[in-house]
């Protein structure tokens, strides 16, 4: 993977100037939870991760710092210099790295000379360390719902940084299937949203994503829409068909001129595998759908009659007598 040059984002650097709000904290979290999420990075991602995080953490708040140093806590191969900034930061930031031993540099020494077996064995084992390392380590279900909330909950800038870097700390796809890029599952998108028909294009595109419906309606209801462009890229949709969805799929969006630029500038911005590691994300939230879809009644009282023990046989009433004798008049 070529690691683009994410200083090249244009105010990186003053991110908490636009709109009023400061995207510095959100965007650090979310970088870092989806560093964590491979079992290690090549150099140049490590470089790049630490570059932007170093900037970060000058700027963003407590609260944040400590949130950081708690995710590279059990981290394997956490990046040396963060973990060294964390660790020289305020106690209740140092203190959550206590269970990571601090990177220090080793003098080497002379060791006792290895026979043949013993170097062929452990370079087998670093190759399998280094096998393992590669593949790419599933999300599961709880981790996939925090960030795909934390994407969700932030606003256009911040998604817009989100989407650019998410390649240079991407969770490895985890998850990921892929999907075939019909230029009928296009047509058939567009016809939904230009209808205003939103439960079928959740449904179509829940289909054509491998991912749940309530996700799908989830990206439909969104009011910003960067959710809809990243569906988009991942589908290879025309950019044409790309301004036609976004401007009638949902009116709060459509509404706005500016904001259907903005989505159709981000489609153009965004790289396919950006795309793809988000899709990644929303679809490893099946397992959690999975989980939950159990047996349920089909009638108002089935489940209380499957719950409810075998009743015991009931007791026969005794046989009223029948008295033959009649009242005497008296």
């Amino acid at each position: 993977m070529q690691v683009r040059d994410i200083f090249a984002l244009e105010g990186i650097a003053d991110l908490g100037s636009w709109n009023g709000v400061d995207m510095r904290p959100t965007l650090l979290r979310v970088l870092t939870d989806l560093y964590v999420h491979r079992l290690s990075h090549t150099a140049a991602e490590e470089r790049h991760y630490s570059e932007l995080a170093l900037r970060l953490l000058e700027a963003v708040d407590v609260q944040t710092r400590v949130a950081v140093a708690r995710r590279f806590a059990r981290y394997l191969s956490p990046p040396p210099r963060v973990l060294q900034w964390l660790a020289r930061d305020l106690p209740e930031v140092a203190a959550e790295l206590r269970l990571q031993p601090m990177p220090q540099s080793s003098t080497p020494v002379e060791a006792a000379p290895a026979t043949h077996a013993a170097i062929t064995v452990a370079e087998d084992a670093a190759e399998r360390d280094q096998q393992f390392a590669d593949a790419p380590r599933a999300l599961d279900a709880a981790t996939a719902r925090e960030l795909n909330d934390q994407f969700f909950a932030a606003n256009c800038e911040e998604r817009r940084l989100i989407l650019l870097n998410l390649d240079i700390v991407t969770p490895g796809k985890a998850g990921f299937s892929r999907v075939a890029r019909d230029p009928s599952v296009a047509q058939r998108l567009e016809a939904a949203a230009l209808t205003g028909n939103r439960d079928d294009f959740a449904r179509q595109l829940a289909h054509a994503l491998h991912i749940p419906r309530e996700q799908a309606r989830r990206i439909v209801r969104d009011d910003l829409g960067e959710p809809a462009a990243i569906a988009a890229k991942v589908l290879g949709m025309p950019r044409d068909v790309v301004y036609r969805i976004v401007m009638f799929l949902n009116p709060a969006v459509g509404h706005s001129v500016e904001r259907v630029h903005a989505l159709a500038a981000l489609y153009d911005e965004m790289t396919s595998a950006a795309a793809e590691d988000m899709l990644g994300i929303w679809q490893s939230l099946q397992q959690n759908e999975r989980a939950t879809a159990k047996y349920r009644p089909l009638a108002w009282d089935d489940e209380t009659r499957r719950r409810a023990p075998p009743a015991l046989p009931a007791e026969r009433a005794p046989a009223a007598v029948r008295t033959t004798n009649r009242r005497n008049a008296s």
